[in-house]
């Protein structure tokens, strides 16, 4: 989320409100504290895939994808960033095999011809308290015919059931493009997902956006507008969800500001299971 303050607008992003949705307070550090965010090694590692996939989508052949993604992840390398659960041994071929499987099974049903990387940005038509909120953001693909694509590196398959019933993303570029190129709804949007293993794994996951998907994205985004307005982003927390899988010091850039400063490593392991847990005696 960004103001202009010239303009009276306040422009949002479908991530952030991604991380809305994740935790409230996450997204508060991330407008408050955005030099503490960074990349981590499974980021950076899809970072060189979509630069391998944007290179063959503006003409490179397929058959260097491999080589220049990998060429991009030991640039990426060299700066700072945040290190998970993957293991860096397998780091190499896992790209290959990530480009293996867009060559493969993701490349073949892409019409080529169209915008890679395209910025956009367009008014929500919502007005709260004074400010226009507008969206903007970054496409990763959109075909000739409009059709919208997304590259994601996964741990495993997508359930597509999910995507199609909570993909922000989906809805955000939905509208962008609906407005930009004046089409008509529905609009067809698509995860192409290669699957961070050895064995080259692809998935298309299809979705559709129509003009509801639009007017639900409008009454979510008010309320987040609100809260920013009228708590601010640094005079006061906002609701903490804890108990998302990404609620820990290895995916979350604040943990240390947040659950960390108030339990230890110690505190969140689990104890030995099948003993009961050691009781200390009371002080006198």
């Amino acid at each position: 989320m960004r103001f202009d303050f010239n303009n009276s607008r306040v422009y949002v992003r479908q991530s952030w409100l991604n991380d809305l949705v994740i935790c409230p307070e996450r997204a508060r550090f991330k407008l408050a504290k955005p030099n503490m965010s960074g990349p981590s090694d499974a980021t950076i590692m899809g970072t060189a895939l979509h630069y391998g996939i944007e290179q063959v989508l503006s003409g490179e052949s397929p058959d260097n994808m491999a080589k220049l993604a990998l060429e991009h992840w030991e640039e990426l390398k060299t700066k700072p960033f945040k290190v998970t659960n993957l293991d860096p041994d397998a780091a190499v071929e896992q790209i290959e095999s990530m480009a293996t499987a867009f060559i493969d099974d993701i490349l073949p049903t892409v019409k080529i011809g169209g915008d890679i990387e395209h910025r956009f940005s367009f008014p929500l038509n919502l007005q709260i308290e004074g400010w226009d909120v507008w969206c903007e953001g970054t496409m990763d693909y959109v075909d000739p015919d409009g059709v919208i694509w997304d590259w994601k590196t996964a741990s495993r398959s997508y359930y597509a059931k999910d995507k199609q019933s909570q993909s922000i993303q989906a809805t955000v570029y939905a509208s962008a493009i609906v407005y930009e190129r004046k089409l008509e709804y529905p609009v067809d949007f698509r995860y192409g997902v290669m699957v961070r293993q050895l064995k080259p794994k692809a998935q298309i996951v299809y979705m559709r956006r129509t003009e509801d998907h639009h007017t639900w994205l409008m009454h979510t985004v008010k309320p987040a507008i609100q809260t920013a307005l009228r708590l601010g982003v640094n005079e006061s927390n906002w609701l903490i969800n804890d108990t998302s899988a990404l609620c820990s010091s290895k995916w979350c850039d604040y943990w240390s500001l947040c659950k960390g400063a108030f339990l230890s490593e110690h505190s969140m392991s689990l104890p030995l299971q099948g003993q009961p847990v050691e009781i200390s005696k009371e002080k006198n």
